[in-house]
């Protein structure tokens, strides 16, 4: 396109009009060279028809990137106008859309019909550009790099692309594609090589090797090695690798090179909420009981409502991602009425894979019960039971998007050491759901329930009481369950539900609105769900979320603040 261009004089105001569709305005206005030189004392005559003349080319490949090659563009400038009007009137017109795609592998793969024709397969079914769509440069170059990926993440780590070519015909609107990848050679791993160890055996490494010698090079199985060894706590740094060199594809041994933690430690702990009241913790661990890299653990809490004294003794978690252990504890607490002793022991087997965690555990415990202006009473009881628990949230400090669900079922039985047959269901959701880019929902739910003839025998742990900072907002904690003389004990069933509305008036700082409904009690027809609702107040501090809330209790007719800090899954 030819344009008579005016000559101008130094120090130019003016301004662009583009005459677009919405959809493509925001990419010239940010990307036009003419755009970009608004408001520079260094613009004079010369630089502004250079930038005039080139700016009908710059629009044509600003459109193509989003699959427009033939776009029409009318060009003006008004000289009587002050600023000077600079004006493009610009139809993209049909965009160019992917009529063929030749996709081919070369390379170790061609000589391996079957793993090239699944490679194959898995490629084309994940294409980004099928037949038909809108051919755009940048999903061009993604979907080539996704491609490679794919070889390069499972036996083929170097991988590339030979060859890649995208023929448009402006004419016809139509793109043909051709993209040929180059496997290299096929690798397998080797034996395993640990660097680092000076205090744990090497058992606490290959206890959770994954890979075996022999097997097809896999990084997803290099880094979930590394994922395993980075969650035992024994190692402040954790780094599983596999020279690629195509010279020397077979056996390639894995390198694991650690930076061990010291084997033991004493932690302390303060804190504060309208739960527990003050609180305070002393914590010690040793991760090499016996340099086998047993782990123990002993937590001593003191709270204004429950004292207790906690031992664990862990093996290391094996290739399977079991990880045993042996426990004791003893436990005082003085909650609404209801003052007990609790001393127990058990065993258990945690498994974690991916976003599930199971445990199964069975533990024998004796409670001595005393209930204010009642009859106290002495139980035992001998249980089983299993926890499954799914996690997937987008962060685990701040959550903002996904859920986590928690299912339990456990029991006991009067032939096994135990005061009452019963047996104990319960399950717990939270689900996080974001509205727009500074508010959120916060939807949680818990249902409970124990089948047994009474709750006369039954551990008050494996009974039900709810009200407070985590649950229904508005009541003292534990203050909703079965009054019994002048105390609230544990019922058999139990209902929780609660919707909380949170927007942030900065990255730190936001309000909440909340409704809370629910209650414990021993027989579903005296389950009557009372509400708490309120507003809050959050602070993302370095420790997690801190929540102040004013909540309203409907049933008692009383405003109450609630503190806490952290997230309760």
């Amino acid at each position: 396109m030819s344009m008579a261009l005016p000559v101008f004089s130094a120090g130019l105001d003016y301004r662009v009009e583009l005459d677009v569709p919405q959809a493509y305005r925001d990419l010239l206005e940010k990307n036009l060279d003419i755009n970009r030189w608004h408001n520079n004392p260094m613009l004079d005559t010369a630089q502004l028809q250079s930038l005039y003349q080139a700016a009908p080319d710059n629009i044509r490949t600003l459109l193509a990137t989003e699959g427009f090659y033939s776009p029409e563009i009318t060009a003006s400038i008004s000289l009587q106008d002050q600023p000077i009007l600079i004006r493009f009137v610009i139809a993209p017109g049909p965009p160019t859309q992917v009529a063929q795609l030749d996709l081919s592998l070369q390379g170790a793969v061609a000589q391996m019909p079957e793993e090239r024709d699944r490679l194959l397969a898995q490629l084309r079914q994940a294409w980004q550009l099928p037949s038909g769509s809108v051919f755009r440069q940048t999903t061009w170059e993604s979907a080539k790099r996704n491609a490679l990926k794919t070889l390069l993440t499972g036996r083929f780590p170097t991988a590339r692309i030979a060859s890649s070519q995208a023929v448009v015909n402006p004419q016809t609107r139509q793109a043909t594609l051709s993209v040929t990848l180059d496997s290299g050679p096929a690798f397998s791993f080797g034996a395993l090589h640990i660097s680092g160890l000076q205090r744990y055996p090497a058992s606490v490494v290959e206890r959770l090797n994954p890979i075996q010698p022999g097997a097809a090079y896999s990084q997803t199985s290099l880094l979930e090695f590394q994922a395993r060894l980075q969650d035992t706590g024994y190692f402040r740094t954790v780094s599983v690798s596999a020279d690629t060199d195509p010279a020397h594809p077979d056996n390639v041994p894995v390198q694991v090179n650690v930076v061990e933690n010291p084997s033991s430690k004493l932690g302390f702990g303060i804190g504060v909420s309208t739960d527990s009241g003050l609180r305070g913790q002393i914590e010690y661990q040793d991760l090499n009981v016996m340099r086998r890299g047993w782990r123990f653990k002993s937590l001593l809490k003191l709270e204004t409502s429950l004292q207790s004294l906690n031992a664990e003794l862990q093996l290391p978690r094996n290739e399977l991602g079991y990880q045993d252990s042996i426990n004791a504890f003893h436990e005082r607490a003085d909650i609404k009425g209801v003052t007990s002793v609790r001393t127990g022991t058990g065993v258990k087997r945690t498994r974690t894979k991916g976003r599930i965690e199971t445990t199964l555990a069975t533990q024998f415990q004796t409670e001595h019960q005393s209930i204010a202006g009642g009859v106290g009473n002495k139980l035992q009881a001998l249980t089983l039971n299993y926890i499954w628990t799914y996690h997937n949230v987008n962060n685990p400090l701040f959550p903002t998007r996904g859920y986590v669900f928690s299912a339990q079922l456990g029991g006991a039985a009067r032939a096994l050491l135990s005061d009452q047959d019963f047996v104990r269901g319960y399950t717990r959701v939270v689900y996080y759901l974001p509205l727009g880019q500074r508010d959120g929902l916060i939807l949680r739910g818990e249902l409970g329930g124990v089948l047994a003839t009474s709750s006369n025998g039954i551990p008050s742990d494996f009974l039900f009481r709810t009200g407070g900072d985590q649950s229904v907002r508005g009541y003292p904690y534990l203050s909703l369950g079965v009054k019994q003389a002048d105390a609230i004990v544990g019922g058999r069933y139990l209902a929780v539900g609660s919707v909380e509305y949170d927007h942030w008036l900065t990255e730190r700082w936001g309000a909440a609105v909340f409704y809370d409904v629910g209650d414990a009690a021993d027989t579903l027809p005296n389950l009557h769900l009372v509400q708490g609702y309120g507003v809050g107040a959050r602070w993302k501090s370095p420790v997690g979320p801190l929540n102040l809330d004013l909540a309203y209790g409907q049933a008692v007719h009383a405003l109450r603040v609630h503190f806490s800090i952290g997230v309760s899954f």
